[in-house]
């Protein structure tokens, strides 16, 4: 399953994702906020071989895509056209109607290489995400958190029509300290 936005194209992973996953998953200031990273090599095989295993899954229960553009040329990453520069995803954490997913909620959440900071592919793949939450799954509600310090991340999220909800204290464990967190959220219109 592919998902199309004006400039990105959201796809499954593939093994041959793996060079350019860890280019961009090995990154400290890709991981400053979150829980994971910077990967090792042995990280990022695990994370596509998850990526490739949630694939087969019935009923589905996590959706993460490569995101990725169809321009030319090589990336100032040193990464070629059509290789990941980043993930988005969207995890299940509800059940509603028995399908698995309608009337259930979820959360997203993206990571995006450092070179494709700023020009807007993070809201434009979570906003193309959340589309898909409600318009194909039939959520009703989907979350994302972010650490109080990464603005960037908060106007992602308030740019695809979330809304700031609560901060939780000591919500995630980052390098061996208790961080808060921001909830926000979105229903369907």
């Amino acid at each position: 399953m592919e998902l199309h936005t004006p400039r990105l194209l959201l796809r499954p992973y593939r093994e041959a994702d793996l060079a350019a996953v860890h280019r961009f998953a090995s990154d400290r200031r890709l991981t400053e906020y979150v829980e994971w990273g910077p990967n090792t090599l042995q990280d990022s095989r695990e994370f596509l071989a998850s990526c490739l295993a949630e694939e087969q899954q019935a009923p589905r229960l996590a959706f993460t895509f490569a995101v990725t553009t169809d321009d030319d040329g090589e990336r100032a990453d040193g990464g070629q056209a059509g290789e990941p520069f980043g993930s988005v995803g969207l995890t299940l954490n509800g059940s509603g109607s028995g399908s698995g997913t309608a009337g259930s909620a979820g959360e997203v959440g993206y990571v995006l290489a450092a070179d494709r900071w700023g020009r807007g592919y993070a809201t434009e793949a979570a906003a193309a995400v959340v589309g898909f939450g409600f318009g194909t799954l039939g959520l009703n509600r989907i979350t994302a958190t972010c650490r109080p310090a990464n603005a960037a991340s908060s106007r992602v999220l308030e740019k695809t029509g979330m809304v700031l909800e609560a901060r939780l204290p000591a919500h995630k464990l980052i390098r061996g300290r208790w961080e808060d967190s921001l909830l926000y959220a979105i229903s369907p219109s």
